[in-house]
């Protein structure tokens, strides 16, 4: 791990260190993708930094995805500010080749990581911000709220009505197929994770993918020899605005060839659990023997001061710029535009964010002018 040259105790960047220091110009939480990316530009603008992260390593969410997860994305579409993801561009990178390109970026540009300091609350201190730590406290003049837009794993409710006899595993727990007993395995939700994982399975087990409208065609990953992203970026898609209400796109899974071959059974929507049965929204019930739930996360606010938070305990902000001075987030579901939660479209947002956190310190520093005025 390394600690910038804003360090109190007067470290050299690139110096391991895990000391966290009593105070910091820049707190960013979380250093995931959107976390490194606004350090980098942090770094480039001389603003010092600290990246806490609660992992014990950088890319260690990426580490314990399943097995065989390859990114929607292109290599040439999968890639940091200051630093291309490595390969050709045309390929799709693996879980494991993420993680390493993580580390590799954290590494290369000296970012100064904490691993293993996970943040226990963020409040309003004075004119910044007190932060507790799993090690201690931290204060900052500025904060930057990056822990992205995956936080904790999210069931639905009627769950609780199935049986425990039944093996049950989120997406965040799936690991391979080796893991699932045989049988009839239901995976309830049919975004890009549930239908990766719906794929694979069917090589091996008998698969029910429950979806929430009838199956449809994806998007290409290639359209015309050219990444679907590349049509995307040139066409102005990844920068508009977007509409929250709006379903993300898939691209390039194989569930409609395998539903139309009979190597997956699709059916609709799952509305209840009853002991060892699944209820579909047309009245069929299904005995599964084990279910994946890949029904997406939820995100837990609650470590924030209430003040930075809205009614409905959610950030306050406007394009990333908090509420509450000197505070911002990065890495958000659609923050400002459809590629704001995905690693090779984040680093816009962080280059936003990082203009604005040092327009804010500009500002602060300048002292007000005296032209005009009578001496």
């Amino acid at each position: 791990m390394r600690i910038d040259q804003a360090d109190p105790k007067g470290r050299q960047a690139g110096e391991p260190t895990s000391a966290l220091p009593a105070t910091v110009p820049v707190a960013v939480v979380g250093a995931g993708q959107s976390g490194l990316a606004v350090g980098y530009h942090l770094r480039q603008a001389g603003v010092g930094c600290v990246l806490l992260d609660a992992g014990s390593e950088v890319g260690e969410t990426w580490e314990r995805r399943w097995d065989s997860l390859t990114l929607f994305t292109s290599a040439q579409f999968s890639g940091l500010p200051g630093l291309a993801f490595p390969g050709p561009g045309a390929h799709y990178p693996g879980k494991d080749e993420v993680v390493a390109y993580l580390r590799d970026y954290a590494e290369r540009f000296g970012l100064p990581v904490l691993a293993d300091h996970r943040v226990l609350s963020v409040r309003r201190d004075g004119g910044g911000y007190l932060l507790t730590t799993t090690h201690g406290e931290c204060r900052a003049e500025q904060v930057v709220i990056a822990t992205g837009a995956f936080g904790l794993p999210r069931v639905p409710d009627f769950a609780d009505g199935l049986s425990p006899d039944v093996p049950t595993l989120h997406t965040s727990e799936y690991q391979g197929p080796s893991q699932v007993p045989p049988g009839t395995v239901v995976v309830v939700g049919d975004g890009n994770s549930g239908r990766q994982i719906a794929a694979e399975l069917s090589k091996t087990h008998s698969v029910v993918l429950s979806c929430s409208e009838a199956v449809s065609p994806p998007l290409p990953q290639t359209v015309l020899g050219r990444d679907m992203f590349w049509w995307m970026s040139v066409l102005g898609v990844m920068r508009l605005p977007v509409n929250m209400e709006a379903p993300d796109p898939i691209v390039g899974d194989r569930v409609p060839e395998l539903v139309a071959a009979g190597g997956i059974r699709a059916v609709g929507r799952i509305t209840a659990a009853e002991g060892s049965e699944l209820l579909v929204a047309d009245g069929e019930r299904i005995k599964p023997s084990t279910v994946i739930w890949a029904t997406g996360y939820r995100t837990d606010w609650s470590w924030l001061d209430p003040a930075m938070l809205d009614e409905a305990g959610q950030p306050r902000h406007t394009e990333g710029t908090g509420a509450l001075p000197g505070s911002y987030y990065l890495g958000l579901y659609r923050m400002r535009t459809r590629g704001s939660a995905l690693i090779g479209f984040v680093g816009r947002d962080a280059e936003h964010v990082a203009a604005a956190i040092t327009a804010a310190r500009t500002t602060a520093t300048t002292p007000p002018t005296t032209e005009g005025r009578p001496s």
